[in-house]
């Protein structure tokens, strides 16, 4: 896992060093730079580590120069890594429930209605967070949908980025509008083009998660969901 891809997470202490302790299981030889970026410190700071390793016995060294070091995990440091590795998976999986939980209710209701081939209308920032939270609750994406021209034909999160033009030609079962700033002029050009089902998901100021269904086509009719 890089931490580094979030931005709402800082690394703990006990994530450095389950990150430094991993990477030397998994290559002795590794370099205290490329430690250094796996653990997302600066390099000095990775002799401190090492030092505490040696004084705990979680690793030993061996070799006669820096360049030919390799660090060798002890037996104590396979159980450290391991208690920090459950640990860790352990808040991992608390974080999962909670996100369920915010929007849980209205996935399931989505595919209790026969929403499963999914449409997100915004390839950016909104876009690539709805992907994750849709994939890993088994949704199937069909591909974005974007306004702009620089980014039509292109693929986005491993999906290719359609024109409003083309949508009438692919088989879907809804569109989510992948924008909060942008979502009213979205959905009336998605209504313009005589897309169906289209919905945008809305956030209250107590973060509770619904979505607001606008129907296509001849009507702009909107329902909650």
């Amino acid at each position: 896992m890089n931490i580094g891809e979030f931005s709402f997470f800082n690394p703990s202490p006990n994530f450095r060093e389950m990150s430094i302790l991993k990477a030397i299981a998994e290559t002795p030889s590794i370099s205290q730079e490329r430690l250094a970026a796996v653990a997302g410190v600066v390099p000095s700071m990775i002799n401190r580590y090492i030092k505490d390793f040696e004084e705990q016995e979680y690793i030993v060294k061996e070799g006669e120069n820096r360049r030919k070091m390799q660090y060798i995990l002890t037996e104590k440091g396979r159980f450290r890594l391991q208690f920090l590795t459950i640990s860790y998976l352990r808040e991992v999986a608390k974080l999962y429930v909670q996100s369920r939980e915010t929007f849980g209710e209205v996935l399931d209701k989505l595919k209790d209605e026969g929403y499963e081939r999914l449409l997100l209308y915004g390839a950016g920032i909104i876009g690539s967070i709805l992907v994750d939270v849709l994939r890993t609750e088994g949704f199937v994406l069909v591909g974005f949908v974007d306004d702009s021209l620089f980014k039509q034909g292109s693929f986005f999160h491993d999906l290719k980025v359609y024109s409003p033009e083309e949508v009438s030609k692919l088989e879907y079962d809804g569109i989510i509008v992948a924008s909060f700033k942008h979502a009213d002029t979205i959905s009336k050009n998605a209504i313009r083009n005589g897309m169906k089902n289209i919905m945008v998901f809305e956030i209250s100021s107590s973060g509770t998660v619904s979505i607001r269904r606008i129907n296509g086509g001849s009507t702009n009719e909107s329902t909650a969901v």
